[in-house]
């Protein structure tokens, strides 16, 4: 029977016990239906703050946050800063006014200059001074300028040399190494074209119409086949140094990300994966990231990658990871702490903070911020002072949180994502209280969520990899060009200088070449390091 097309007749003949039992069902059906409103309305919700919303972690304050729409139309507006230009001092001298060094100044240091002399002419000055003139100091001030793009065509005279009685000798001069047999691309033109599309975020595409405005034809297709015989061909094997040094260190961090490959045999619409791992601050003396493709998700890959690695792997809480863990002796897994809080602090930021305000979710961020904030302080700690600190401050707020996390779950309906979130708190347990034994380990994985949004933010211009070689190719380029960077390396410099150096070495079958080579090598630092020269 319907309970809900009763007319008040038929329920005035009802029994008491009838109608008790009917009420009853019929708040039970409105809990049900009140939850799942209440479930989905927070869904919404959530939804609009990940499409709509500021992708800052902070509750208060706008800090640093992706733009919405009309901030991109209005950047110069937004970004405009009305301060003035810095002031340059003026110091008076006898006879004359010479102006001091100025910020200004330190800002153009370091970059290559043009002199313009303005001067009078000789006629000039004698109708000025009938009497002759002296030349005091010079007036400087400096502008700055832009050179577009300039090709030019390096013509190579190999000289050739033979006997003068003809007896057959020949000898040529030394042919300097090409990055590839009989083409037209150099060090400097390739180190450009990766470092427009793996640290500027330009498609091939794009590049090939910036390259035709300035009367240089190069197809998309030609500079993508130039990208994949340079990874496979002289990156290879700097990667595989960059892969064998990394497991050698105590803690890698660890992430994905999925893509689509346009043909790689399977239907459209199936992910491919992008794998991430990055050396930890322990090891800041050699910073290392290194990108793996890889067509699945499965436990597999980063079982096959971490190979030979004794440590700790700080990840995310992806069960492919707790798997690896179980089954690889040596290996520990360790939780990031910024994935629990998260979903509680999406929560927050969607109904907004007062209407949150003594919520569970609002008080589980609180929490955990709480953790962050102290284990902040103590950054500069040793790792043994680390943990220690750890042990007798943080420890006792974290069994905390875990006793408030297995009371407050009680009291939640199934569908609610307070109760989602306080449950992957539970789950995690384990893996969120290693950083607790061990002061190298950080709270959070955010080095590997650093070091995979450059892939993440290429990936929104160039949308899919066209094949898996081209997948394979750009795992390995976004590899040399993010340890550059974490090196602190001008990467088009270093480029550069690989593209220069490697293609001497194609023949050789000792690697010690490579650690002249490697991002943290003093020759490399003398030569390509971002750091201004004291």
């Amino acid at each position: 029977m319907d309970f809900t097309k009763l007319t008040p007749e038929e329920l005035n003949k009802m029994d008491k016990q009838v109608l008790i039992t009917i009420i009853g069902s019929l708040q039970g059906q409105l809990n049900a239906i009140s939850s799942q409103l209440n479930f989905l309305t927070e869904q919404i919700a959530l939804m609009n703050q990940r499409s709509f919303g500021r992708k800052t972690e902070t509750l208060d304050g706008i800090g640093m946050h992706q733009m919405t729409l009309d901030e991109v139309f209005n950047e110069p507006e937004l970004l405009r800063d009305d301060s003035r230009e810095p002031e340059i001092t003026e110091i008076n001298v006898s006879g004359h006014t010479r102006q001091a060094k100025s910020k200004r100044d330190d800002k153009l240091e370091g970059l290559p200059a043009r002199i313009f002399e303005h001067t009078l002419d000789t006629e000039k000055l004698k109708e000025l001074f009938p009497n002759g003139y002296k030349e005091l100091p010079v007036e400087i001030y400096k502008r700055l300028s832009i050179i577009p793009q300039t090709f030019l065509v390096d013509e190579h005279h190999i000289h050739v040399y033979a006997a003068k009685n003809n007896d057959g000798t020949i000898v040529r001069a030394e042919r300097p190494a090409d990055v590839f047999r009989n083409c037209i691309a150099t060090p400097s033109l390739l180190a450009a074209i990766i470092t427009g599309k793996y640290v500027n975020h330009l498609p091939l595409e794009r590049q090939s119409k910036c390259y035709k405005e300035n009367g240089v034809c190069l197809e998309p297709n030609t500079m993508a086949n130039w990208m994949i015989r340079v990874s496979e061909l002289h990156f290879s094997i700097l990667y595989d140094e960059l892969h064998k040094t990394l497991l050698d260190h105590k803690l890698i961090h660890a992430d994905e990300t999925p893509f689509e490959i346009v043909r790689d045999g399977r239907k459209a619409g199936t992910n491919s994966y992008m794998w991430v791992y990055r050396s930890g601050k322990c090891d800041a003396d050699q910073p290392i990231v290194l990108y793996d493709y890889q067509p699945t998700r499965s436990t597999e890959h980063p079982e096959r990658f971490l190979k030979g690695f004794s440590g700790i792997a700080v990840t995310d809480g992806y069960q492919a990871y707790h798997t690896l863990e179980k089954r690889r002796d040596g290996l520990q897994v360790a939780g990031c702490w910024v994935h629990a809080k998260r979903k509680f602090a999406e929560l927050v930021k969607s109904v907004g903070a007062e209407t949150a305000d003594n919520s569970i979710a609002a008080e589980a961020t609180r929490r955990i911020s709480e953790l962050f904030h102290l284990d902040n302080q103590w950054d500069d700690l040793s790792k043994k002072e680390r943990k220690k600190q750890r042990q007798l401050v943080l420890k006792p707020k974290v069994d905390d949180f875990f006793a408030w996390a297995k009371t407050e779950i009680q009291k939640l309906p199934v569908q609610s994502t307070t109760r989602n979130g306080l449950q992957y708190c539970i789950n995690q347990e384990q893996f969120l209280r290693v950083f607790l034994s061990n002061g190298d380990v950080p709270m959070d994985n955010n080095l590997a969520e650093q070091a995979i949004r450059p892939f993440t933010i290429g990936r929104k211009n160039w949308v899919c990899a066209n094949s898996i070689h081209g997948a394979s190719a750009s795992a390995i380029l976004y590899s040399i060009v993010e340890t550059a960077k974490a090196n602190d390396l001008k990467v088009y410099d270093y480029l550069e200088f690989l593209l220069a150096e490697l293609p001497k070495h194609v023949e050789d079958t000792d690697r010690e070449f490579l650690k002249d080579l490697l991002p943290w090598s003093e020759t490399v630092q003398e030569k390509c390091s971002n750091r201004k020269k004291s």
